[in-house]
């Protein structure tokens, strides 16, 4: 009787002793005023080069099977992203296409602090590989609340990034 009491004590002290734990001492992701903004997406930029129509004799020297009327290059440019914040330049990448032979969708997914409150946020993609600027972009103003995590993502079907 007298070893099961202390066994039942001993037990009684641990889980206490982790149950405090467990709960202090307390841990915060973010400060009092702070929120998250989140880029993420996976986006598969332009090819790199035009498909070209292939000719009868072409089609007629391949076997069966492989009969396409467009050959297509596989290989797509790398996606350029860039997130400001209030006119503050936060992320800037460029992204490879992923794949063997770099033909698959570019990911993108950057996280970043701010302070809660009213913020103006641009983002803009390059996806064609000219230099001319950014062929997607994204200017708008957003409340942000404490503690909110803020997504921003592309949409490929409708080609545009949305806030969510």
């Amino acid at each position: 009787m007298n070893r099961f009491l202390s066994q039942a004590i001993a037990y009684g002290v641990f889980i206490t002793v982790l149950g405090i734990f467990s709960v202090w001492p307390g841990y915060r992701l973010l400060g009092e005023q702070e929120a998250i903004v989140s880029l993420t997406f996976s986006h598969a930029a332009d090819r790199v080069g035009e498909c070209r129509r292939l000719t009868q004799e072409e089609l007629n020297e391949l076997p069966p099977n492989m009969r396409k009327p467009d050959d297509c290059p596989r290989e797509r440019h790398p996606v350029h992203v860039e997130l400001r914040i209030d006119d503050t330049l936060v992320y800037s990448e460029t992204a490879q296409p992923s794949g063997l032979w770099s033909d698959g969708k570019a990911n993108v997914y950057r996280r970043v602090t701010v302070n809660a409150g009213e913020h103006e946020l641009y983002v803009g993609m390059n996806n064609s590989g000219t230099d001319t600027g950014f062929d997607f972009e994204l200017r708008q103003d957003a409340m942000i609340l404490s503690g909110q995590n803020l997504v921003i993502t592309f949409d490929d079907l409708h080609q545009t990034f949305l806030i969510e």
